[in-house]
């Protein structure tokens, strides 16, 4: 959620495992099926899909990545969308069929960081070993665009932002209620992150 509760707040976020969205097809098989659905839970995901794919269906999928695969495998869907990130953790890599580069598919805000959320008022100086610095500078300025467009992980709104010295680099994506959709890109001083966010957004 955008909105945090003061009693537990963010201590923090992780190194960024790879950010990319991937295709995984069923077990055996080389290409898409277009007599069958791509299985995608997520707006986000479902917008950039019809644009790269829009001779396919996108349906719903839901329950966890293993009752997804499943899913997938018992001949449900021609392919699934995933996070790179989820399925490299499970050590399902080996599923993975095409990543999508974070151009053709701008990850959602904070894809591949996992948040540390403490008690208010904690000692958090053993986490020192834990928390990254790039990934709480990126994960802050993806958080602030989707905050600032009032979005949640139901919304077709999307955020990635990648550090290369000191500039910080933003790309968002933003669909409206008529369906249209926005993708822009800004850059500036890294520490600046959280404002360059909004300004994008506005």
């Amino acid at each position: 959620p955008m909105e945090v509760d003061p009693a537990i707040p963010l201590a923090g976020f992780s190194k960024r495992e790879d950010p990319r969205d991937v295709l995984v097809l069923p077990q055996g098989v080389a290409e898409l099926d277009p007599a069958k659905p791509i299985g995608c839970a997520s707006a986000r995901r479902t917008v950039q899909l019809n644009a790269l794919f829009p001779e396919m269906k996108v349906a719903p999928v839901r329950g966890n990545v293993l009752t997804r695969l499943r899913k997938l495998d018992e001949g449900k869907f021609s392919a699934l969308v995933l996070a790179a990130a989820g399925l490299k953790r499970l050590g399902l890599e080996g599923r993975i069929t095409r990543y999508f580069t974070v151009e053709e598919m701008i990850p959602a805000a904070g894809q591949g960081i996992m948040a540390l959320q403490t008690r208010a008022g904690e000692d958090l100086s053993y986490l020192t070993g834990v928390v990254d610095g790039e990934g709480t500078l990126c994960a802050a300025a993806e958080r602030a665009f989707v905050k600032r467009l009032d979005g949640g992980c139901s919304s077709p709104i999307a955020a990635h932002a990648r550090l290369e010295g000191d500039t910080i680099t933003l790309t968002g994506l933003y669909v409206n209620e008529a369906g249209k959709a926005f993708r822009q890109s800004t850059s500036g001083p890294r520490d600046q992150g959280e404002a360059l966010a909004e300004q994008l957004a506005d």
